[in-house]
């Protein structure tokens, strides 16, 4: 099913039920406004009173097909080219990213919020020989990095809400993935197939948001930064984002539909992978890393009176500006379920 159906039967699924359940839901007092919490790809956004817990599942899938160079549409025969002179042996054609992410937040006191979040990701990637037409699909899977953050409330009154985040990446994703190529033997894979940075990385942010009557907005700004390199002699680029937001309330405040916007910046690989002894295509060439990314998205949230949330965004690639040539990303989609008690 594509995404965007996906997107119509979550907001199909939320307004029925509602009209179901509204006898039921009346006994019941509400415990927040749907749009208390942002768009459900943007983490740390809350925090909690003294004492709750909230757990939550997300599943976020993307996927990058075509070429990019710079901030333009690129070709096959470009992507065969190294930056530096000469060609590469194979050139990728597509890859998917499928990412689960179960993550759980209790807070000691009604200033601090503690969050931990742990991932298991599934890639795939199509590959092209060029010298023979053949192609493979390359495939990784396993647990991704845990990230560790501490949310500290700076004010919190009744519509203005600001708090810092500072945190820990740690590395638990293996760097080691390797995979069948066109040869016999297992070889390892791409940066972009690897399912963690390999280092300890600092996390660090701070969220604005602002509750009105008939409306929300808000804004993020993170970072990730990477401490030393791998013991595969390398280190991923750091990230510096922001994310803003806009959401409306209706159905009884129940419901919430957004927009938003997200600016993203990578910077390149820093070394390379010392069990990459050949670059045979530009997905294991950290010259083809980094980017300056723009996407928007469009995104809803549901509450039950049972504080069970659900929440879905579909995201659309706007902008992208590149290091060398990559694969150009697709549109994507993150679904989310939230218990808080």
């Amino acid at each position: 099913m594509k995404p965007i159906r996906i997107f119509i039967f979550i907001l199909f699924f939320v307004l029925t039920n509602n009209l179901i359940a509204k006898e039921e839901s009346s006994k019941l007092v509400m415990p927040s406004r749907a749009d208390s919490h942002a768009p459900i790809s943007i983490m740390g956004d809350h925090i909690h009173k003294a004492k709750e817990v909230m757990i939550s599942y997300r599943y976020m899938t993307m996927k990058m097909d075509d070429y990019q160079s710079g901030s333009s549409s690129s070709n096959y025969t470009a992507a065969r080219k190294k930056p530096l002179g000469g060609f590469y042996m194979s050139v990728p054609e597509e890859m998917t990213k499928n990412m689960h992410m179960i993550g759980a937040m209790y807070a000691p006191s009604d200033d601090i919020t503690l969050m931990i979040m742990g991932s298991y990701i599934d890639s795939e990637m199509k590959i092209k020989k060029h010298m023979n037409g053949a192609k493979k699909t390359l495939e990784s899977s396993g647990f991704g990095d845990t990230k560790i953050t501490a949310l500290k409330s700076i004010d919190h009154d009744n519509d203005l809400k600001i708090h810092a985040a500072l945190g820990l990446s740690l590395p638990t994703g293996s760097i080691s993935k390797k995979d069948i190529m066109f040869g016999k033997n297992e070889e390892t894979l791409g940066y972009g197939m690897q399912l963690g940075s390999g280092t300890f990385d600092v996390l660090s942010g701070v969220t604005f948001a602002n509750l009105q009557k008939k409306y929300s907005y808000g804004l993020q700004l993170s970072s990730v930064l990477r401490i030393g390199k791998n013991n595969k002699e390398y280190s991923l680029g750091d990230i510096y984002q922001s994310n803003a937001w806009f959401a409306v309330p209706f159905n009884d405040s129940q419901t919430s539909v957004s927009i938003g916007a997200r600016y993203k910046f990578q910077t390149k690989i820093e070394g390379s992978h010392k069990d990459i002894p050949n670059i045979m295509s530009f997905a294991q060439d950290p010259d083809s890393s980094g980017s300056k990314r723009v996407d928007f998205s469009v995104g809803i949230n549901h509450i039950f009176p049972n504080k069970i949330r659900i929440a879905l965004e579909y995201i659309m690639p706007t902008y992208n500006d590149v290091n060398s040539v990559q694969l150009d990303s697709e549109n994507g989609m993150v679904f989310g379920l939230q218990y808080a008690y």
